[in-house]
C-alpha cells in the first residue's frame, strides 16, 4: 500500500565572487565532462571491467558521492543524484516484533539520495530537501571542489546562494487554511509578553517563542482573521526573529511552510511512496521539471523575476 508524502525544494544560484563583484557561473562544461565519464564508467561496469568512476568526497566526516548524472534531451536540464553514505545501520522489525539490524559488509553503507535539477542556461539549481539526505551545504562543497583549480587561478570564491522569496508576506496573507504559526521575539516585545503571563518584570528571559497549532484533523485550521492580524502586526517588527506559518492556499493544495523572516523560495510536491518506501529519482526529476517550468506559473520565471541582474563569469 502506497502513501503520499510532501517533498520540499529550494532554489539556488551559483555565484563566483571576484574583486567584490558577483558573477553567475555556468557548470555546463564541468557537468558535461563528468556526465561523459559516468557514461563510459557504466559501460565498463556492464562489460565486466572494474571502473570506480563515481566521484566520492567527504562531508561532515562522512562519505558522500555524486551517484548519477544525466541530461534531459528535451529541456537540456541536468539531473544530478547525490548520496549521503550513512554509517548508521537501521533495524528491521514489525509492530510487535524484535528489532534486528540489517546485515551489511564493512565496506557497505546505507545510501540516502537527493535529486538536483540544474538549468545551465539560466544558472539555477533546484534542490530536493530531505531530512536525512545531503543538504545544499554538502552539495555546495562538491561544486566548490569541482571548480577549485579555477578559483585559485583567478583569485575568486564560490557561493551557492539561496533564492529569496520577496512575495512571502503577500502569499502568507492569501492562504485559505492556516495550520501552524511559529513566532519568536526578543527585546522589549519579549519582556512585554513575559509581563502579560507572569505580572513580573526582569525575570531574565531574553527571547520568547510561541507556537500556535491546529488539531491533527485534516479539516482543522486556526481562525484566519487571528493569523492575518498577527502577521500584519509583527511581520515588519525588528524584534521578531522568527515568523513562520504552515498553511494551504486552496482545498487541493498541500500544506506548505512560508517563512516571513528568512524568505527562502520553496515549493512542495506530493509523491506516492511505494511498498519499498523509496522515492525513484527519475520520478522525482519528472515532477521537478513540471514545477520548474509550468506548474504554479513556473518557478524558473519566479526565480528570474526576483534575482538581481548579474553578469556571467567568463
Amino acid at each position: 500500500m502506497s502513501k503520499k508524502k510532501p517533498i520540499g525544494f529550494n532554489f539556488f544560484r551559483p555565484i563566483i565572487k571576484q574583486k567584490n563583484k558577483d558573477y553567475y557561473f555556468s557548470f555546463k562544461e564541468v557537468f558535461e565532462e563528468i556526465r561523459i565519464k559516468y557514461v563510459k564508467g557504466r559501460e565498463n561496469k556492464e562489460s565486466g571491467k572494474d571502473d570506480d568512476y563515481k566521484l566520492v568526497y567527504v562531508y561532515n566526516n562522512e562519505p558522500a558521492r555524486l551517484a548519477d548524472i544525466d541530461i534531459d534531451v528535451e529541456t537540456q536540464y541536468y539531473h544530478l543524484v547525490f548520496e549521503r553514505l550513512d554509517y548508521q545501520v537501521p533495524s528491521r522489525t514489525t509492530l510487535h516484533g524484535d528489532s534486528k539490524a540489517l546485515d551489511l559488509d564493512p565496506d557497505e553503507y546505507i545510501g540516502i539520495d537527493v535529486s538536483v535539477l540544474y538549468d545551465s542556461v539560466n544558472h539555477i539549481f533546484m534542490i530536493q530537501r530531505n531530512r536525512n539526505s545531503l543538504g545544499p551545504t554538502g552539495i555546495a562543497l562538491f561544486l566548490n571542489t569541482m571548480v577549485q583549480d579555477l578559483l585559485e587561478k583567478v583569485n575568486a570564491s564560490f557561493d551557492l546562494a539561496i533564492v529569496s522569496d520577496n512575495s512571502a508576506k503577500t502569499r502568507a496573507l492569501k492562504q485559505k487554511a492556516y495550520r501552524k504559526l511559529n513566532f519568536k521575539v526578543t527585546g522589549n516585545k519579549a519582556k512585554g509578553i513575559i509581563e502579560k503571563f507572569t505580572k513580573k518584570e526582569g525575570v531574565g528571559v531574553d527571547s520568547v517563542e510561541i507556537i500556535f497549532s491546529s488539531s491533527l484533523s485534516k479539516k482543522a485550521e486556526i481562525e484566519s482573521d487571528f493569523v492575518k492580524e498577527f502577521l500584519e502586526e509583527y511581520v515588519d517588527d525588528s524584534d521578531v526573529k522568527k515568523l513562520k506559518i504552515r498553511a494551504r492556499e486552496d482545498d487541493e493544495s498541500v500544506i506548505e511552510p512560508i517563512d516571513l523572516i528568512d524568505h527562502k523560495m520553496q515549493t512542495f510536491c506530493d509523491f506516492e511512496i511505494d511498498n519499498k518506501r523509496h522515492l525513484n529519482p527519475i520520478s522525482v526529476f519528472e515532477k521537478m521539471k513540471i514545477k520548474y517550468d509550468t506548474e504554479e506559473g513556473g518557478f524558473k520565471s519566479k526565480v528570474l523575476r526576483v534575482s538581481e541582474e548579474v553578469e556571467s563569469f567568463i
